[in-house]
């Protein structure tokens, strides 16, 4: 069989999460939307043989995606949904939530049931978008066999469609970010930082795993958040004091939470794009020469509140 120069293809395309309710995302620029392979297999072999076969024990998807750097509210709630999360709840529910992918061949990749596994670090830079990669997770759907017919996935030549009426140049903010952290010490006012901040979320699960079925579901286990930059403006004394490492209020075995406060990002355009709750210092960077700024990179950690026994969030994300 000759080879066609159009079988060879490079095809942009769009992710659409649920499409009771779509929200759609383009790839950043010099970014893919990457499908990705889990495939798990149970070794089987015979004495003096030795491995002979093995044996499904795990197929499923992964779909990442560098958004394209708009952040609406569909989206904030879709990319960081587990800041105030129930511990134990499954990202997947009796309902399938399915997810697409539109090529603009007007290809159609779907996938039968999806939910967030990774929420994408935040970027708060003039020169940068805000959003990092998220990965996607792809199962089987609800009491779906293997054995189903379109039980994970169908590929279909026709039915994407590439083009995302809500996308607008305006709808991509790229300003200048300050931060403020509660009453604390240097910090109660507006502080720029030298390169920047970044958000990382960060979330942890239990997995389910039927013997019918495989990966069914993962639960909430633990949440958290950092976020870090370089300060300016700040004297070192304001910091190590905000340290808690000596002195009043310091001890071994003391409570990070207990020196918390609520941590602001605030855009130039007056937007709050992120809260960190009951945030905490708890890194310190210095250099002395030339090359590099005597005062390093800072960070704090998200302590939630808790009152009368319930526990408050983690983070918030909101639209740019």
């Amino acid at each position: 069989m000759s080879l066609t120069r159009s079988s060879i293809q490079r095809i942009p395309a769009r992710f659409v999460y649920n499409s009771g309710t779509p929200v759609s995302l383009y790839a950043k620029e010099g970014t893919v939307i990457e499908q990705e392979l889990v495939y798990e297999g149970t070794e089987i072999g015979a004495a003096g043989l030795g491995l002979t076969d093995k044996r499904d024990k795990q197929l499923y998807y992964r779909i990442h995606i560098t958004p394209d750097g708009r952040l609406t509210s569909a989206i904030a709630s879709l990319l960081f949904p587990y800041g105030n999360p129930v511990t134990g709840t499954g990202i997947f529910t009796d309902t399938d939530v399915t997810a697409s992918v539109h090529g603009q061949d007007a290809s159609l990749d779907s996938y039968t049931s999806v939910a967030l596994e990774k929420m994408p670090v935040m970027h708060f830079h003039p020169e940068r978008t805000l959003l990092g990669r998220a990965t996607f997770l792809a199962i089987r759907g609800s009491g779906a066999d293997w054995s189903g017919a379109n039980s994970l996935a169908t590929q279909a030549a026709t039915g994407g469609t590439f083009t995302d009426a809500g996308f607008t140049n305006a709808g991509i903010i790229t300003q200048n970010y300050t931060l403020t952290w509660g009453s604390v010490t240097g910090f109660a006012s507006a502080t720029d930082f030298y390169d920047g901040l970044t958000f990382e979320p960060t979330v942890t699960f239990e997995e389910d795993g039927p013997a019918r079925y495989g990966l069914y579901n993962k639960r909430i286990k633990t949440v958290g958040g950092i976020v870090r930059g370089i300060p300016l403006g700040q004297t070192r004394q304001n910091i190590l004091a905000a340290l808690y490492a000596q002195g009043t209020g310091a001890a071994r075995g003391g409570s990070r939470a207990a020196n918390g406060a609520t941590l602001t990002i605030t855009g130039a355009d007056a937007s709050t794009p992120l809260i960190l709750y009951g945030a905490a210092l708890v890194e310190q960077k210095q250099a002395w020469g030339i090359t590099a700024l005597r005062q390093g990179e800072v960070a704090w950690m998200a302590t939630p509140t808790i009152t009368a026994g319930v526990r408050g969030a983690y983070f918030a994300v909101a639209a740019a």
